[in-house]
């Protein structure tokens, strides 16, 4: 079993990497499929910072800040002149789409009342110290950056569901090193929250913004709050969607539901872990992240990009070796939760109420240790699970849209 957004990108965005899977020879098949699948979901949702690398940072201190003309047009504030495609300045090697993509049709969110259809996706890249680094625009004003689940995961699947906030932002769905079309590292030890963060630095100085809104979902929510409580300045506001707050949070939820499954289901706990040690992995985990399990969910189309599935090199050297049990990897023993007191942009917590990878609990202990001058406000979905963004798509749309128009930190 793997992370629950290996199983999102998977079922959501791109072409899965092949799993070999056995039928299980267990009478109740399914029942257990299922508890391998609960278990696994609980055991992988986000991830917390270790220690950055001296590299990184030495070399993103000595970039020099973005000077007027390089990079999108530059504006008094983080608003961007970005029109589909781009007119200004373009970013290193960006290309863009001449057409709309599977993600871009009727299916998608719909607009809100009154709103114009943002136009196709484009595809930049930014060189830095590390390697190509990715990432996708739309719309035209404030800018707003999306970080995905994962760890290990591209940016592509999100682009259906966030696309309805370009009617009124430049949504920019980032692709950190690593993941998606963005360069990968020799050493993936490097692989962390911190460095992660970083890449947000780099696109921030590269668009030329002073400050810009993030939005983190799942795993993409530690690198929120790494880069939030870092560079406190660099955000207007900050949207934490269906994430957890470190290493503490996530094993937590890993070990309470396998103590549950141990006391109430010991014969079906035993027959998990043969299932477990023959590397069980695929569809079964999906339903597992929606409130209504029974339904069928719509699903954005593949990319046809091999580098859009989850990166499995990012995702063990994060996670480590075992992550349906323990965590590990470089995500072991990192804590966020201590410095979301260095948060000074408006914060906006969301999630499921039957999500069963960062529970309403969790969002609420990330709203206790927020100072006041981040204002927190919650929302809980009540008819959704680890992804309202799909299952209650014009609420969010218009949750996050209420938020982001909402007056930023007085600096």
């Amino acid at each position: 079993m793997s992370s629950h957004d290996f199983y999102e990108i998977q079922e959501l965005n791109m072409t899965p990497q092949p799993q070999t899977r056995r039928k299980p020879r267990a009478r109740h098949a399914w029942t257990l499929v299922l508890g391998a699948a609960m278990l696994s979901a609980l055991a992988l949702v986000l991830a917390v910072p270790s220690g950055a690398a001296d590299g990184v940072l030495g070399a993103l201190q000595a970039m020099p800040p973005a000077a007027a003309g390089s990079g999108p047009a530059l504006l008094r504030d983080r608003r961007l002149a970005f029109r589909e495609p781009v007119a200004s300045a373009p970013a290193l090697n960006s290309t863009a789409s001449s057409a709309p993509s599977a993600s871009n049709g009727p299916a998608a969110n719909a607009l809100l009342p009154g709103a114009v259809q943002p136009a196709a996706w484009s595809e930049h890249r930014i060189a830095t110290p590390d390697g190509s680094l990715a990432y996708a625009s739309m719309g035209q004003g404030p800018v707003l950056v999306v970080l995905p689940g994962g760890p290990g995961g591209s940016g592509y699947g999100l682009r259906r569901w966030f696309r309805v906030l370009a009617q009124e932002h430049t949504v920019v769905v980032l692709d950190n090193i690593g993941r998606g079309r963005s360069a990968r590292l020799a050493d993936p030890s490097r692989y962390t929250v911190e460095r992660d963060a970083e890449d947000v630095e780099r696109l921030r100085r590269h668009l030329g913004v002073a400050t810009l809104a993030v939005y983190g979902h799942s795993y993409g929510g530690l690198v929120a709050q790494a880069y939030a409580s870092r560079y406190p300045q660099a955000v207007d506001h900050l949207v934490l969607g269906n994430t957890l707050h470190g290493a503490r949070s996530w094993q937590a939820q890993i070990d309470h539901f396998e103590a549950q499954l141990q006391r109430h289901h010991p014969e079906r706990w035993q027959a998990l872990q043969t299932l477990r040690e023959q590397g069980l992995l695929g569809e079964a985990f999906a339903p597992l992240y929606w409130a209504d399990r029974a339904a069928s969910h719509p699903k954005a189309a593949p990319s046809g990009d091999p580098r859009d599935a989850l990166n499995l090199d990012v995702y063990r050297a994060m996670l480590g070796p075992d992550p349906e049990r323990r965590v590990g990897g470089t995500l072991a023993g990192v804590e966020l939760l201590p410095r979301l007191k260095a948060v000074s942009a408006p914060t906006l917590l969301l999630t499921g109420r039957y999500d069963p990878v960062a529970p309403p609990q969790v969002l609420n202990e990330m709203r206790e240790a927020l100072g006041p001058q981040a204002r927190a406000e919650t929302e809980v979905f009540e008819q959704s699970g680890h992804r309202p963004f799909i299952e209650q798509g014009a609420a969010w749309a218009a949750r996050v849209q209420a938020f982001l128009r909402s007056p930023a930190a007085q600096r």
